[in-house]
Order: structure tokens, then sequence, then C-alpha cells
């Protein structure tokens, strides 16, 4: 039995705008250690004005954070190296994962590193097996450092599901800085992917090996909605619709037992071949579908292995575009191949399929993502230090420019009142009467923020044409 139980998520700044979501990850660990720590803290440094020292105890026995983003480095170092060498000092994470050499090396009181998945790891810490025999474990001893063998991934638990009785705080939906009043929980109803798109390296662990997809039961998942309280719930499966009849039968569960919330999910286009089901779900309260789409261009679509063309992707949003839900569409900026009028294209070509949200991410290099032979056959492609790839004919702010004017050309005045008219229909800001006092306060700060981006561009066009 530990004595007090620091968990840490040490990062300050928000994770672009999507930083309301709580450390799902770290609440895992804490649920795991909770049975054996008489005091255990949960602290998350972007709801703190203190930093990680200011929660320790005399009696504090162990330090564990959450690595996940390269951001702030200074500021993490300065976090990790606070903590005294007498505490075990653990991290984890998947940033922790990829390199977990540098970790130990850099930081001599850092005790161990969890690579991977933490929670089976810190259940057979807690039981008192030595290091040297937990799977997945780097760590140090009399001034070596170790890498035991990798852990195998088992099937997703159903008896495992953070203890929200361990937070501190109310994480809430903030749109362009502004709390809107909404809380927002997440939840993981099951982990991995069984597609192989070349750009992805989420559903491979950070060393590289596929991870299987692998589901809670329906009964677990509606357990664990029926004891959160947010109204708002997002799940952060990497694909929360491959088993469809799975999906119907979580619906069914949650309309029996009255649960009323929203929920924003990732899925594949392929769900529209169930319309039976996609009408069940908006009976049960599903209202966003994250939707990947990556590309208007077959040659892209072929190389990245989607397993469908612009002809299937037409026909799915036949059926998608009479849903009441919204649909979020994704697409990558820098594609192999693309010039910028191909990659320009994205405005009209989602506006054809009638998505009411976009979403513009740059194509990222990471390892084992699939991209290695790709880029090695595309002459004039460049990984930048962040990871983001850029080319010859399009540069790092190319893609920035040709972002806002995609989103400019997406986003006219109709198309919103259009946004404001499904979430009518649909009972969205009904559902949240919160939302509606505040909504011009959001709407004059998107409109301020528009115009500040709109100036800033003048200012630069105008130094550039300057002799």
């Amino acid at each position: 039995m530990f004595k007090h139980v620091l968990c840490v998520y040490p990062y300050r700044r928000e994770l672009k705008h999507s930083g309301f979501w709580p450390p799902l990850g770290l609440e895992f660990i804490a649920s795991v250690l909770h049975p054996h720590a008489r005091v255990i803290d949960l602290i998350d440094l972007r709801k703190e004005a203190g930093s990680t020292k200011d929660f320790l105890r005399p009696e504090t026995d162990i330090v564990c954070f959450s690595i996940n983003w390269d951001l702030d480095p200074e500021s993490l170092r300065k976090e990790i190296l606070s903590i005294p060498s007498r505490i075990l000092i653990l991290l984890g994470g998947r940033h922790a994962t990829e390199n977990p050499e540098y970790w130990l090396a850099s930081y001599p009181n850092v005790t161990a590193v969890v690579r991977g998945d933490g929670e089976e790891a810190m259940e057979e810490f807690c039981q008192g097996m030595p290091f040297e025999k937990i799977a997945g474990l780097s760590f140090r001893k009399d001034g070596q450092i170790f890498h035991n063998h990798n852990r195998k991934v088992g099937p997703v638990r159903d008896d495992l599901f953070p203890n929200r009785r361990l937070r501190r705080y109310v994480y809430e939906v903030a749109i362009e800085g502004i709390g809107t009043g909404l809380s927002i929980d997440t939840l993981a109803a099951s982990r991995g992917c069984p597609f192989n798109c070349t750009f992805c390296s989420f559903s491979r662990n950070p060393w590289g090996e596929k991870r299987p997809w692998s589901a809670r039961s329906p009964e677990s998942v509606v357990e664990e909605l029926a004891q959160i309280k947010s109204n708002i719930v997002g799940f952060t499966d990497d694909l929360f619709t491959y088993d469809m009849d799975r999906v119907e039968q979580i619906c069914e569960l949650v309309l029996a037992r009255g649960i009323r919330k929203k929920y924003i999910i990732n899925a594949r286009l392929e769900i529209a071949r169930r319309p039976d089901i996609l009408r069940k779900m908006e009976r049960a309260g599903f209202t966003v579908l994250l939707l990947g789409v990556e590309s208007a261009q077959d040659k892209t679509l072929r190389a990245m292995r989607k397993g469908f063309d612009t002809a299937e992707i037409r026909k799915y949003f036949k059926v998608l575009r009479g849903s009441r839900m919204f649909l979020h569409g994704y697409f990558i900026l820098g594609n192999i191949g693309e010039s910028v009028e191909e990659m320009f294209h994205i405005a009209a070509f989602a506006g054809e399929l009638g998505l009411d949200t976009l979403g513009l991410s740059v194509l990222r290099f990471s390892p084992y993502s699939g991209l290695e032979e790709l880029l090695a056959r595309s002459p004039g492609y460049h990984i930048a230090p962040n990871g983001k790839i850029y080319s010859n004919h399009c540069s790092s702010r190319g893609l920035r420019q040709l972002r806002q004017r995609i989103l400019r050309e997406f986003y006219t005045a109709d198309h919103l009142f259009h946004l404001m008219h499904k979430g009518v229909q649909n009972g969205v800001l009904s559902f949240f009467p919160a939302l509606l006092p505040r909504l011009p306060d959001i709407i004059w700060h998107m409109g301020l923020r528009k115009y500040q981006r709109a100036r800033r561009r003048a200012r630069r066009q105008t130094h550039a044409t300057l002799p």
C-alpha cells in the first residue's frame, strides 16, 4: 500500500482545439493505482496555477507523468526534474514510449518508462513484481538502463475504466478560447483499427506493431455511460463503427436505460450501408460523425489504401447527408502527388458531399506510418522538423495559406446559417440551453479572430512587396 501517489498531466497549453478533453490515459492509470494507495491525487496542469512540486507531500511515494506530446519541452523538463530522486518517478504515454532511452538518459531522477498501454504493467508493479519481469518496461538499475521485451497487446478489458471520482475538474467545451458552459467527457469503447491506411500510425504501437481491433462489450460501455455526468461524450475509439451490429446493441441498451446524452464518434463511410442503424443511432443520441475522407483525388485514395474512391464516396454521402447527425469530414493537405489546384478542390468536393464541418490537417511523417516507401519514391518532398511534409511546389507556408483559402471557400454565410438550422433540427441547441446566452460572445470573438487574421495577412503581403 503506497502512502501517496501523484498522477500528473504536465502540459500547460491546450492541444489546439481539442485541449478540453480530460487526460483519459492517465485516468486509467490512476484507476489501477487507486486500490493500492491511501491517498491519490490526479493533477492536470492546464487547470492549475501551480506546478507539480506544489502537490508533493512528505509521504509521496510515486509520481506518474503522462508524456503524450512533444509540446513545451522546457516546461516539461522543469516539471520532471523538480521531483526529488527519493521518489519513484514513472513516465508513460505515446511520446515517452517512442524513445524510452532518451527519457532515462536525460532525466537522472526518472525511475522507469512504461511503454505502450500501461494498465497491465502498473497492476504488476502494484502487486510487487520486480522490474526485470514486467513486460514493456524500461528502467534504471545500478547506473545502467534496461529495456524489457515488449508487452503483447491483449484484448480490451470490460472491468476497467476511469474512476471519475478522482477528477478535480470539470472539462468544458471551448470555441476559439470562449467557454460554452457545456461539460464534456470521453470514453474508450475499443482500441485499435483493422484497416491499413498508409498515412496512419495510430493503429500501430510506437514500435511499429499493428494493434488488432478489440472492443468492450456493449453492456460495459453503457454502464460507463450511465456513470458519466456530462451531457457530451466523445468516444476516443480509432473506429467506433467497425462492428455495426455491436453499435446497434449499444444503441438499444442506451434507449432501454433512458440515457440522454450527445455522442461524438469516429466512423468509416461504409456505415452508409446500414441506414437502419443510422436512424437508431440518431434516436440514441449520436450527434457528430467524424469521417475520414482524406482526399478528393482517386489516385491519392488508391495510394492511401483507403478502400474506396470518389464515386463510392459520393454514393455513401447520398445516404449520410439524409441523417440529422452532423457530418465532419477530415481531409489531408500535402498528399504526395497532389497539385495545389487538386488540393483546393477539397472545398468544392466537401460542399458537394454535404459535409457540415471540415477538418484540414497537413500530411505528417511518423515512424511506422507507412509513408517511408512513398516518400522514397517521390523526389521534391521534404519532412519539416515537426514531422509535417511539404514539397517544392507547395511550401509549409503555402500549405497554411491554402488551408485558409479552402476554409474561406467552404464556410460561407449561407453555410453557417445551414449549421444553425441543422442544430435546431436535430435538437442540439435546445439540448444545451447553457450555450444560447453565450452564442453572441462566441460569434463576435470568432469574427474578431477572422478580422485579426486578415490584418496579419495584409501586413505580410505589404512587407513582401516593399523594395
